[in-house]
């Protein structure tokens, strides 16, 4: 363990050495590029849209936004840091006890210490009753991961408790020794009710609505139902080996740490994506600004208020440069009466839902620098999604997995669909 300053861990993009950050305090260290990547890659973005490739290293405080946004959040990082006999604090030894596998094409790892190959890395089968041990245990072990050696060794973002998992052949395995893993678990521990069901349907309701989306579908664990996500930051190669694609959420793109993820705490606003979208100059630049503002309106109208900078990523997909990320964690918050009502990211200098009204959307476009006549297309767009509900309801209705907590959604989209459409 690296607990000393000066200290350094290895930081490799799709297996090749990128830079090396460095300690510098017991919860601050900073990034420097290699020279190789300055060689190639010197003004471009190649790891972060906050961190082009320089010949200076990073100061901490531009450094942590990216690698803490590899890092889960909260009582899942408290949990993962006290099974290490780490601080919650020292970003730096947790990205070195779980860097092997992180979200995107990143790895973090000790001098000396290689990246798994294409293909590279272990798989562990689970039975049945292991994975449904395992999703019971996600509390106390958070991610599936494991401290002991040999075990589950791997970091993804966010909160809520999820497995990160491997999927083939119809069989749920382990990833270990810096395997990529190609799904997530999501359990309904029954904090929110049928929550499971929620990600789902809304999730359903944006793709049918036309925006691209994580792959998704309920499943059943020996105990409780669960929701499996496909992961959008992995493909197949040629060999049919499970590759690494980069991506970075839009807190991470930004420079943004994860606790000030919300708009009103400093984090991403609407017109900040939009603006890095633009500076980007990505190829699919046109679309994927208003796919961005077209997701913004599926969110409001799921009643889904934390739609903050997390909730939203880039996708650096090869010989495409970076583009706007598949749609995920779409829940809708507003039938959950114990749940915060304001928006994480403001329309139109409103977060209030019940005061978001076409004249706040065309404030938006305005502060967004749109041209006339996103009204009419709000108006249309939100009668898609409320048809798109509407469709979807039955749909679950015939297919068996229908909740009450999918009517009190399809209330929600009515009536702010209507506030728009009739407005």
């Amino acid at each position: 363990m690296s607990a000393r300053a000066g200290a350094q861990l290895n930081v490799f993009l799709r297996g090749e050495m990128l830079g090396v950050i460095e300690r510098r305090g017991p919860s601050r260290y900073r990034f420097s590029y290699a020279e190789s990547a300055l060689d190639d890659h010197q003004g471009d973005v190649v790891l972060s849209a906050s961190l082009p490739v320089q010949p200076d290293a990073y100061a901490p405080a531009r450094t942590a936004p990216f690698f803490e946004g590899l890092l889960p959040e909260g009582e899942v990082r408290a949990a993962v840091a006290r099974s290490f006999r780490r601080s919650e604090e020292d970003g730096f030894g947790l990205l070195e006890e779980l860097g092997a596998e992180c979200a995107g094409a990143v790895a973090v790892l000790a001098p000396g210490v290689e990246p798994a190959p294409a293909g590279g890395g272990r798989l562990r089968p689970l039975s049945e009753s292991e994975l449904g041990d395992l999703i019971e245990d996600l509390p106390r072990h958070p991610l599936g991961v494991d401290a002991r050696p040999g075990g589950v060794r791997l970091s993804l973002g966010g909160l809520q408790h999820k497995a990160v998992l491997t999927y083939e052949d119809g069989e749920f395995l382990q990833p270990l020794d810096g395997a990529p893993s190609t799904c997530l678990l999501k359990p309904d521990f029954g904090r929110f009710p049928d929550l499971v069901a929620n990600e789902a349907f809304c999730m359903r309701v944006a793709g049918l609505a036309g925006l691209r989306v994580a792959s998704t579908k309920v499943i059943e664990t020996r105990t409780l139902p669960c929701l499996y996500v496909e992961r959008f930051d992995r493909s197949q190669d040629r060999l049919s080996r499970v590759v690494r694609v980069h991506q970075e959420d839009m807190c991470q793109a930004l420079g943004v740490l994860p606790a000030g993820k919300y708009e009103e705490n400093g984090g991403p606003s609407v017109v900040a994506i939009v603006e890095l979208l633009r500076r980007l100059r990505a190829r699919y630049m046109a679309r994927d600004i208003n796919d961005f503002v077209y997701a913004v309106l599926v969110n409001f109208l799921l009643g889904n208020s934390d739609a903050h900078g997390k909730n939203f990523a880039l996708l650096y997909e090869a010989g495409a440069g970076p583009r706007l990320a598949p749609l995920y964690d779409i829940v809708s918050t507003a039938v959950y009466p114990d749940v915060i009502e304001r928006m994480a990211m403001a329309v139109g200098g409103r977060d209030e839902p019940a005061l978001v009204d076409l004249d706040a959307w065309g404030r938006l476009a305005e502060e967004c620098g749109f041209g006339g006549g996103i009204v009419p297309l709000i108006r249309r767009r939100a009668a898609m999604v409320l048809r798109s509900a509407e469709r979807w309801r039955v749909k679950a209705q015939e297919d068996g997995w229908h909740r009450p907590v999918i009517d009190q959604i399809v209330d929600v989209c009515r009536e702010r669909a209507g506030r728009l459409v009739d407005g």
